[in-house]
């Protein structure tokens, strides 16, 4: 099974091996969600997770790729650290709950 080397923003040593084929579907589910980040919008982690899961139901996407519940929502935390550690996406600073858009990249 093909992996990538996930980073974590929050712990620049630390890397995560995930399923690539996961990784793909969140992080392009992601990109697809997000607000751009020129745009005054921004999206919470809930918000950010319903709008995978509707995405993941409408390209089809097999229920055996996430069979664990709660598993969605692991690879979505996992890949939002890492895309965030690569400036693709963007957490807006002084909010709580952490707020999100797409970087500037």
């Amino acid at each position: 099974m093909p992996s990538i080397q996930a980073q974590n923003v929050n712990h620049p040593d630390y890397q995560e091996d995930l399923n690539s084929e996961k990784y793909n579907w969140i992080r392009e589910a992601m990109l697809a969600s997000l607000p751009d980040w020129n745009s005054n919008e921004s999206m919470d982690f809930p918000q950010l997770e319903a709008r995978v899961h509707a995405y993941l139901q409408e390209k089809k996407v097999p229920r055996e790729l996430f069979p664990k519940p709660g598993s969605v929502r692991w690879y979505t935390k996992a890949v939002q650290l890492d895309l965030e550690a690569k400036g693709e996406i963007e957490r807006l600073p002084d909010q709580s709950p952490i707020r999100l858009r797409r970087g500037n990249v």
